[in-house]
């Protein structure tokens, strides 16, 4: 009884490990889109070395919005804080059609 349930466990942990190496592909990253949010794009960064920031840019809108996470802590602790938006077009000096 107990060579069978050793047998058993050897053959289970086999199928285990060939389940892990031949049904593991690389898969096209994909990111969840609802309700067409396709116009968004999220960058990270760090001002000095306190802050971390999120950067998030609304395509269709052509703004920069920037939130700062403090990672020392104080008032805000663990809470993105805004920081202000930014208009792009304006910022580049172009309005809409310029080329």
């Amino acid at each position: 009884m107990k060579q069978m349930i050793i047998v058993a466990l050897v053959c289970l942990n086999a199928a285990l490990l060939v389940a892990l190496v031949f049904g593991t592909g690389t898969q096209a990253a994909e990111a969840q889109v609802i309700g067409g949010g396709t116009n968004y794009v999220m960058l990270t960064g760090e001002i000095r070395q306190d802050y971390d920031v999120v950067y998030i840019v609304d395509l269709g809108k052509r703004r920069l919005a920037a939130l700062r996470f403090d990672k020392k802590g104080g008032l805000k602790n663990g809470q993105l804080v805004p920081m202000g938006t930014r208009d792009l077009p304006r910022d580049f000096g172009k309005v809409r059609g310029d080329r």
